[in-house]
């Protein structure tokens, strides 16, 4: 009898163990060989700024702007090769810019970038334009071979309900003054998890950054939004978030500004 028990207590705590780990998940961005990945992205951002001023030329000056943008990009990867690099092609579609009612074309749209990834992190080998520059060549490659992933998930599991924090920098552009520098603390919540899809609440609140001296300078916001991560592909499949942000300046005794920013962006991956 007391044999029975032991090996009922053995099967109930070798249960319970595998039941925890399945209702814990680990979440890692990376680039996968033999892979297509295209890109969809909408943003709309729109700002109004009021001076705050006795001076007659400033009095009652206001200002207000909005601009959008379409973009798609294409990454394809070849197969793993021997020194564990994975070839792959950056291929850049259709780039719309359209400020104050004014549509442009990005002269990037269709640049061909040709290079590899070595782990998360990807090296140029040769960017392809005949309407390109060899400094905007220089600034595509520079900027391709820092990007990081979009969330640093941590190193441990998550469970539902559990959430981790994300900070990154942001350099709001004021007209008249220096730009201001504001760092961005999102925080992820996982909601959910279906079919190796993971659904995640995003919060996000914003702080002037530290690293600068702002005294001048006061700003605050928040912003929501959400998250769709393919577990077996390793990667974001959506991003949307909505964020507003005020932010006040006074620029000398006399002349202080006031300007609220805000976005609405929409990301769409889709893994072949």
């Amino acid at each position: 009898m007391k044999n029975l028990i032991s090996c009922i207590i053995a099967v109930l705590f070798l249960t319970s163990i595998e039941c925890s780990s399945q209702n814990t998940f680990k979440f890692e961005s990376k680039i996968n060989p033999g892979k297509t990945y295209k890109l969809e992205m909408d943003m709309f951002s729109s700002n109004k700024t009021v001076y705050q001023s006795e001076i007659p030329s400033l009095k009652g000056k206001s200002s207000e702007g909005s601009s959008s943008t379409r973009m798609t990009r294409t990454t394809a990867t070849k197969s793993l090769t021997e020194n564990g690099h994975i070839p792959a092609t950056v291929t850049y579609g259709y780039i719309l810019t359209t400020a104050n009612a004014n549509v442009s074309t990005n002269p990037i749209s269709g640049t061909v970038v040709h290079g590899y990834y070595a782990g998360y992190k990807f090296h140029v080998n040769e960017v392809i334009s005949d309407k390109l520059d060899e400094k905007t060549k220089q600034g595509i490659k520079h900027a391709l071979e820092n990007v990081k992933p979009d969330i640093q998930f941590p190193a441990t599991p998550l469970r539902i309900g559990e959430s981790f924090e994300h900070k990154m920098p942001m350099i709001i552009p004021i007209s008249g003054v220096n730009p201001v520098k504001v760092d961005i603390i999102k925080t992820y919540t996982l909601k959910s998890v279906d079919k190796n899809i993971a659904v995640f609440d995003l919060k996000e609140k914003f702080q002037l950054s530290s690293e600068t001296d702002q005294t001048s300078v006061a700003a605050k916001g928040d912003g929501s939004g959400i998250v769709e991560f393919d577990i077996s592909e390793n990667q974001i499949i959506k991003n949307n978030a909505v964020f507003a942000i005020e932010v006040k300046v006074k620029v000398s005794d006399d002349v202080s500004l006031t300007s609220i920013i805000k976005s609405d962006s929409q990301i769409k991956a889709t893994i072949k």
